[in-house]
């Protein structure tokens, strides 16, 4: 019999719960984060079948063997996945399977002495706020686990698979994304756990003018943040200029969030993705719809939607609460500024190879250079010509308490350099200038940061209002 002693609380944040390796992230808080699952399913009398798969991490592979074991021991039918996997991965076959939960092993794009855990619920969709805080509750009462089973009978219940053909398929099938042969594509995989099913994307395409860098896994990232930002792509842009590729693809360690490099050396984010991936929906694809963002999204997409006469809907950030407005009002697409993205009819979560295979459809389809594309798109939003901006700051408890009380329970806030028209609080702070100008100050709900978030008509004029923040909130 093992017995695990008892840990203190833990908290879910906008992409799952994340913590530093053996520190908050340990074997015996993620079993017990499963087993808090496995007494809500038998509550609810829900389907005792799980799908559990794991990125390159360190340790990846053994707490997702260590989560497996755990439903296994309740007497579940456990699916895990046979080789590191993209998260988007583990959403499909939670939804094709019909599952009421899946688990993910990953922190994302966080730094390396992070991992995480990652909780899907029915349609692939991020668990809800009010599972998350079920799961909480379950996991304060539990003391210790005891293992029923011997080790031998749990790999009885324990089923490995190896699904991404599969969902490759599925993404291929259901955008109807044909050959692309015409195509020069470098992707850079951060040293993530994508490079499977992107070499099988290629295939299936046609793609064979492609490369792939940052392929192998380093659980270390070596030693840069895997996450596609501006300041993280520049072995990208010098591979794409190198070798005259029409195109640049950076994701994120466990491929759910994308950046895209053009043929001049561009960094474009999912800003321009999302507003990209709309806008073709809607008029070469005939699409009807609104369009889903969160609320540090450009308002590029605001200008779009009211073009072809629909509607845009903000939400906090966490990608749970676009997925579920994306059900709610049946909109086209749901995303947000970080990298993110969902179309209907796919999974309810974001995905990094959907947003691929769709963009190279794009280029595909239309025939012309990326940026003359975005030349397009621009031309018909009104020549739009901001720029959403955004700096991040870490902190202690002490300014953390000193922030919350100043700006949330005082509202005590700096003298603007322009008029506001609305001042939104949530769990953020929101301003709204005229000309669709605006700000947002939140946590981090993955990492102990602060962000700010602004979009002006130029960087100088972020910069100013990045500098006004940071003087009002004392932050380095």
């Amino acid at each position: 019999m093992l017995v695990v002693n008892n840990m203190k609380n833990i908290k879910f944040g906008t992409g799952g719960f994340r913590g530093i390796i053996s520190d908050d992230f340990t074997k015996e808080n993620v079993e017990k984060i499963c087993l808090s699952i496995v007494n809500i399913i038998n509550k609810e009398k829900l389907k005792k079948e799980i799908c559990i798969g794991y990125d390159n991490r360190f340790l990846s592979e053994n707490f997702a063997y260590w989560c497996a074991s755990v439903f296994a021991d309740n007497d579940f039918k456990v699916n895990l996945m046979q080789n590191a996997t993209s998260t988007p991965v583990v959403m499909y076959k939670t939804m094709q399977n019909k599952l009421d939960y899946g688990v993910m092993i990953t922190a994302s794009h966080n730094p390396y002495i992070y991992n995480g855990i990652k909780i899907f619920t029915q349609l692939g969709k991020d668990a809800s706020l009010e599972v998350t805080k079920q799961i909480e509750e379950e996991f304060s009462k539990i003391s210790e686990i005891k293992f029923k089973k011997s080790e031998k009978e749990r790999n009885n219940n324990i089923k490995y698979i190896n699904v991404v053909e599969e969902f490759v398929d599925y993404i291929i099938k259901n955008q109807n994304i044909n050959d692309c042969s015409n195509l020069k594509v470098v992707f850079d995989t951060k040293f993530g756990s994508t490079k499977e099913e992107i070499e099988l994307f290629c295939k299936k395409i046609n793609l064979k003018n492609y490369s792939i860098i940052n392929a192998n896994r380093d659980a270390f990232f070596n030693f840069v943040t895997p996450a596609p930002s501006e300041d993280n792509i520049e072995q990208l842009k010098l591979n794409v200029l190198s070798s005259n590729a029409d195109i640049g693809f950076s994701l994120d360690a466990d491929g759910d969030r994308l950046a895209v490099v053009d043929s001049f050396g561009n960094y474009l984010d999912n800003n321009i993705i999302l507003s990209l991936i709309y806008y073709y929906l809607v008029k070469y694809e005939n699409l009807k719809g609104d369009l889903v963002k969160n609320v540090c999204t450009t308002s590029l997409v605001n200008i779009l939607a009211k073009k072809f006469g629909y509607n845009t809907h903000e939400v906090p950030v966490g990608f749970k609460y676009i997925s579920s407005k994306v059900i709610e009002t049946n909109a086209i697409i749901g995303g947000e500024s970080s990298g993110g993205l969902m179309v209907k009819n796919h999974i309810y979560g974001k995905d990094s190879l959907l947003s691929i295979a769709l963009i190279l459809k794009i280029l595909s389809s239309l025939n012309k250079p990326f940026n003359k594309i975005i030349e397009e798109l621009l031309a018909f939003a009104n020549n739009f010509n901001k720029k959403v901006c955004d700096k991040q700051y870490s902190y202690n408890l002490e300014k953390e308490k000193e922030i919350k009380e100043k700006l949330f329970i005082k509202k005590i806030l700096p003298k603007f350099n322009y008029k506001p028209i609305k001042i939104e609080y949530k769990d953020y702070l929101k301003i709204f200038y005229e000309n669709n100008n605006w700000t947002v100050v939140r946590f981090s709900g993955t990492e102990p940061l602060i962000r700010i978030f602004c979009e002006f008509e130029n960087i100088e004029l972020c910069n100013k209002e990045i500098k006004l923040w940071e003087d009002f909130l004392n932050l380095k």
